[in-house]
């Protein structure tokens, strides 16, 4: 037997390259770019804006095209600090973002090959473990949200240095899992870093609980599969109480939701829905709690004399903790200053945590690849059928699919209370990832609420299921379905947890954890641990279930194809397809049939033959996972994202027969679809698509191509500047009713008009068909008063060609283009002030006042006679503490026409004005308020105004001057100067770590060196 056998490395990385070629061949030999969800119009164009300023010798430090200007650094999702970025810099753009991708993918491989190989399994074993992770659909497919890519890529390494240094004590491992820390968070995911840190201090208090037992998996492993007899029900006692428990938490939970409404405080009509009141002090609380039992724990150590074991660990977690923030600091600090100005970190909590939770039968998709249908080529999913919650689910990734063989592996190394610790480890953190990613599935809230639906009998005074576009917090003032389940405890009880989204994120968690357990169980089961027949039999009973199954969906095919015939399950995707649906789970089934009776083969084989057994498992898993889940990887023609915008030629040809005087930003309303995607289906939707967006200057398609966009939707906005741009709805008046073709009094999506005008919004880009004017993603009744259509051409005649010409505009282009007769220009100068009361925090109080006072315009569809009308032109809201400063400036002048500021932009960060004022005032700037930004007037440094809430106002004497902002901030000076010094202590640390190599631990091996793997068997 080889030590390092050379065959099954050879097997296992040509595996490797099969898959990748079959996975990525059209980026790789066709000119072809990633086109699905983000990967096009987020993450392409936001990339490309980071390198160009790189390009330019810059600082990537600011981003004039979103939203009136927001942080590029300080945006987490840029990236901008990440190593890994340097692809971008030696290759061309097209390739460095193709290449990006694919590295995280062989990260992600060749991080779990050496995070298996260092709990010494075979070769076969981190093979198999290797191609089920990178290559399971949760994340394969986050080639689409590359920021997950990437910490789900540098996960396995952090979980290698954690276990190194918890189960070997390695100071080594501290310097490691710092650095994999900090990637993740450069990277753009400092969530995975959060969880990846809970899993560790998890770990370390288990191991620490246990005095170590079970870090020798020689002595461990047996057990896993053979307990002792005599003590299988030794703690019998343990299930009646975790079922007592059960009952106890949903009794609760079920009768607060019944309480809780009635503490919210009043709701005025046609305002949002107030927190509960202690929901505000309750991250605070949260804080001090944990802060408490950390105290008393350690106290009760203390005073039981226990070894320092647990301290010791803990401290080196902390220390590697405070070592990654130090290097993340450049980055993290802008961050920090940033996300704490968003509605993320608003005081009453607004933002929804439920989005993308996982429903809890798509677990069978680990079993059965596909086995709901897909939607890629046509629209053949039928996942919809099955409603648990009266709003559509949001799909994450469109397959949980790992390899059905793995699956049988992973069950089978499945220990929670037995067995090596880290695998002890692993399987509770599968266990709650996967109860976690379900989100609001685990309520007892929802379950009542849905047994009330689906029988009639509920539990009295909680509701019914939250309603189809439900807000953050229920209109009627009840909690939400998920509130008091296993997320929204994580969410409440672990510090900053909140600001994080998606509980489909903890999905790669659990695949990580699947994915080791499978390695575990394809090496007990050829060391003969355990009784292998065991294993035999559970693939064996899968594949009879598959059978079967399969044979009741060929029975019932009459009838299953009548079912799906009266669905109505049409998407952007086409309408349903019932026959290709059907297609799609009869292939799954028969796919997972093969699969599970081949691996019946090979396990029967690998104990007389185990080289072969380890080949074919390998081929076996990568040929399964390639034809599941290579129609994940959605691509087309770079050339598309080479050509101009449809909507940039438009708007290029009205300014060249109509010049704007200054610059000026356009607003797109952010997501529609053309009606007749929903109604024929495409060969290629994803082209589709990608080709539309592109050509109606979705968000961000245009940051690089000179659009800047008034109001657009990201990772996160500015709380403040929010207050202006958030829908509402209101009646229409007869008049106006009249001119949109509706019923007097009719609901209307109204977004504020003014805001627009303010903000400098020149052109709209809206849809055609306003649907029924009352959704806020087509009701575009706001954008009509005082604009006039560029494009398409208004009919001239109402002829039936001209008519049908409409009509297909309508329903193949739905969009159009119109001028804003109202714009503001980007600068003005006023000499009237009215103050108000200075804010603080994220909080509503103290906002809407002020804010509808500003915004209020009279408009046709706004218009209530007992508020007064301000002209922004001609005074600003000022903060009281900036009155007496600016008395001199505001002495209540009419602005005259000789008075005119002209504006320019040499860089993001830098503007330049030239003001011409009679009498002195203030110069108002309609780019966002926000700290780090200088000002020097006529090369003097001047004060910055907070005016109208969120824009920028400088003190201005008369004559002409010259002004000068610059963006310099603060928090990315003193994030540089930590970020060096983190540098420095992990040089000196790598000398200390070199000299003094482990920490001594209870448990810990005196061999000399540890970590070295033993040879391993099996192949």
């Amino acid at each position: 037997m080889k030590h390092d056998p050379v065959f099954p490395k050879t097997v296992l990385f040509g595996c490797l390259a099969v898959l990748l070629l079959i996975c990525f061949h059209r980026v790789l030999l066709n000119d072809h770019q990633f086109a699905y969800r983000d990967s096009a119009h987020y993450y392409y164009p936001l990339y490309q804006r980071v390198q160009l300023e790189w390009n330019e010798g810059r600082w990537p430090l600011w981003e004039p095209e979103e939203n009136s200007g927001m942080p590029l650094l300080g945006n987490p999702t840029a990236a901008v600090l990440y190593p890994g970025k340097v692809i971008y810099a030696v290759l061309p753009y097209a390739w460095g973002a193709r290449i990006y991708i694919l590295a995280h993918v062989a990260l992600a491989f060749a991080a779990m090959v050496a995070l298996m190989r260092s709990w010494r399994a075979s070769w076969t074993a981190a093979g198999l473990s290797a191609l089920a992770y990178t290559f399971s659909g949760p994340i394969l497919f986050q080639y689409c949200n590359i920021i997950y890519l990437v910490g789900a890529a540098w996960l396995p390494l952090g979980v290698l240095a954690a276990d190194r240094w918890i189960r070997l004590g390695s100071r080594r491992a501290l310097l490691g899992l710092a650095f994999v820390l900090a990637m993740q968070t450069l990277g753009g995911d400092p969530q995975a870093s959060y969880l990846l840190g809970l899993c560790a201090c998890g770990y370390a208090v288990g191991v620490a609980w246990t005095g170590g037992r079970g870090l020798i998996e020689d002595e461990s492993a047996d057990a896993v599969a053979e307990p002792a007899s005599g003590r299988k029900w030794g703690r019998w006692w343990i299930y009646p109480l975790i079922a007592a428990g059960l009952i106890v938490w949903i009794v609760v939970t079920l009768e607060l939701a019944r309480i809780f409404p009635g503490f919210r405080p009043p709701r005025p009509p046609e305002k949002p829905t107030p927190p509960l009141p202690w929901m505000r002090w309750a991250p605070l609380a949260a804080s001090i709690a944990w802060g408490l039992v950390l105290i008393f724990f350690l106290a009760r150590r203390r005073k039981a004399n226990r070894d320092a074991a647990l301290e010791r660990l803990g401290f080196g977690l902390a220390a590697s903790a405070a070592l990654a923030l130090a290097l993340t600091a450049a980055q993290l600090l802008p961050v920090v200053e940033f996300t704490q100005r968003t509605s993320r970190a608003a005081e009453e909590g607004p933002h929804d945590i439920y989005p993308f939770s996982v429903e809890p039968h798509r677990l069978v998709e680990m079993l059965w690849p596909n086995v709901f249908g897909t939607y890629f080529s046509r629209n053949a999913c039928w996942a919809d059928l099955i409603q648990l919650s009266t709003v559509r689910g949001k799909i994450w990734a469109p397959t949980l699919y790992m390899g059905c063989f793995i699956v049988v592996l992973a069950l089978r190394a499945f220990s929670i209370r037995r067995g090596a610790s880290w695998r002890v480890w692993l399987s509770i953190v599968v266990v709650v990832t996967l109860l976690g990613s379900f989100g609001q599935y685990t309520s007892p809230i929802w379950a009542a609420r849905l047994v009330e639906r689906s029988t009639g009998v509920g539990w009295p005074g909680i509701g019914a299921l939250d309603p189809p576009d439900v807000n953050p917090l229920r209109m009627d003032r009840l909690l939400r379905d998920g509130d008091g389940g296993i997320y929204w405890t994580l969410s409440n009880l672990l510090p900053g947890f909140r600001q994080f989204r998606f509980p489909s994120k903890l999905m790669t968690f659990s695949m990580l954890g699947l994915a080791a357990l499978a390695g575990f169980g394809w090496d007990d089961f050829c060391r003969g641990r355990g009784r292998r027949r065991g294993t035999i039999a559970l693939a064996a009973c899968l594949l009879t279930l598959t059978v079967g199954v399969l044979a009741a969906w060929q029975f019932e095919r009459p009838a299953i194809l009548r079912s799906f015939e009266k669905a109505t399950l049409t998407s952007s995707f086409g309408p349903f397809d019932p026959i290709a649906a059907y297609g799609e789970t009869t292939q799954s089934l028969v796919q997972a049939a093969l699969v599970l009776a081949i691996g019946v083969a090979v396990l029967a084989t690998a104990g007389r033959r185990p080289r072969l057994a380890s080949c074919a498992a390998l081929a076996l898993v990568s040929a399964d996972l390639a034809v599941a889940n290579h129609r994940l990887i959605a691509t087309v023609p770079q050339s598309l994202f080479e050509a101009e915008p449809e909507v940039i030629k438009i708007i290029k040809e009205a300014e060249r027969k109509n010049p704007s005087d200054g610059p000026f930003r356009i607003h797109r309303m952010p997501v529609w679809d053309p009606p007749i995607w929903n109604r024929e289906a495409s060969s290629d939707r994803v082209r589709d698509f990608m080709q539309w967006e592109h050509a109606t200057i979705q968000p961000k398609y245009g940051i690089n191509l000179g659009v800047e966009y008034t109001h657009t939707m990201g990772v996160a906005e500015l709380y403040d500047y929010e207050w202006y741009f958030g829908p509402f709805p209101r009646k229409a008046s007869v008049d106006f009713a009249k001119y949109i073709n509706v019923e007097p009094g009719h609901s209307i999506a109204y977004y504020p008009r003014r805001s627009f005008d303010m903000w400098n919004t020149r052109y709209f880009v809206l849809p055609s068909h306003p649907g029924n004017w009352t959704h806020e993603y087509r009701g575009y009744a706001s954008f009509l008063p005082e604009s006039e259509a560029i494009y398409p051409p208004r009919m001239v005649e109402r002829t039936p060609e001209a008519e049908k010409r409409a009509r297909d505009w309508v329903e193949n282009h739905d969009y159009q283009i119109l001028r804003n007769k109202k714009m503001f220009p980007r600068a003005w100068v006023v000499h009237r002030a009215r103050s108000l009361p200075a804010m603080e925090g994220t909080a509503r109080v103290g906002r809407a006042g002020p804010m509808q006072e500003i915004l209020y315009g009279g408009d046709p569809i706004w218009n209530d006679p007992t508020m007064n009308i301000f002209d922004p032109l001609e005074l600003a809201w000022i903060e009281n503490d900036d009155r007496e400063a600016l008395d001199g400036f505001t002495r209540g002048f009419p602005p005259r026409s000789s008075e005119k500021v002209e504006v320019e932009y040499p860089h993001g960060a830098r503007v330049e004005m030239t003001a011409t004022l009679d009498k002195p005032g203030v110069v108002v700037l309609a780019d966002v308020y926000y700290p780090g930004w200088k000002l020097t007037i006529d090369g003097a440094p001047a004060p910055i105004y907070r005016v109208n809430r969120m824009m920028r106002g400088a003190a201005v004497k008369a004559g002409v001057s010259k002004l000068v902002y610059t963006y310099e901030p603060a928090s990315f000076r003193l994030g540089g100067f930590i970020t060096l010094a983190g540098l420095g202590v992990s040089a000196l640390l790598a000398a200390f770590v070199a000299w003094r190599p482990r920490t001594p631990l209870p448990w810990s091996p005196v061999d000399p060196d540890p970590e070295a793997p033993t040879p391993a068997v099996a192949g």
